[in-house]
């Protein structure tokens, strides 16, 4: 990847994929664990619910690290209420120059479109997550996990992973593992239906 594609319509679909996860949620779901060991389901839609205001903040110039990591979620509407936020969101970015101008990325410094490319393997892996911690199936479109995980393999560093790192080290997928959980497991992620 040696220039920065234009993320945008996989970053609107990867939206649609959480969404739909999140509307198939059970209520008795709310406290279940899920791969981040800090997140239970609730915590981990709270998570999801702070990104459209980052990726809004990103587009805008500002820094989105000066944003809670958790907001309030509709519990009634959780799919619906992301998705319209998310939508929003993005719409900010509709200036196609945000994509080669440097902005403040969740990491410091960086192009837009890597910005934007961040957020989808962040959405695509948090949305293994949450699939894989309430029994839905847990493989999005293969061709947007093959987007996030050229992002993965470009930006993840070994300063990226480990303790008190924003990821993982790598584990080992099982052979049948799909893209989205080779993705997730290339993050450090792993389930066995505990922490």
């Amino acid at each position: 990847m040696t220039q920065i594609p234009d993320f945008r319509p996989d970053l609107a679909a990867a939206h649609q994929w959480v969404a739909t996860l999140m509307d198939a949620v059970r209520p008795d779901q709310w406290a279940d664990p899920t791969p981040c060991a800090e997140f239970d389901v609730r915590a981990l839609l709270e998570h999801f619910s702070c990104h459209p205001a980052k990726i809004a903040a990103t587009a805008d110039g500002g820094d989105p690290r000066q944003l809670p990591a958790h907001t309030a979620i509709d519990a009634n509407r959780p799919g619906e209420d992301y998705l319209k936020r998310s939508t929003a969101a993005l719409d900010r970015w509709a200036d196609d120059t945000l994509l080669t101008r440097t902005i403040t990325a969740p990491w410091g410094p960086a192009p837009g479109g890597l910005a934007v490319g961040a957020y989808l393997m962040e959405t695509v892996a948090h949305g293994w997550d949450l699939a894989v911690a309430t029994g839905q199936d847990a493989e999005a479109d293969p061709a947007l996990v093959a987007k996030a995980q050229a992002v993965a393999d470009r930006a993840l560093t070994d300063e990226s992973r480990g303790s008190g790192a924003p990821f993982g080290i790598r584990v080992e997928p099982p052979a049948h593992a799909g893209p989205t959980e080779r993705l997730a497991a290339f993050l450090g992620r792993s389930w066995n239906g505990r922490r």
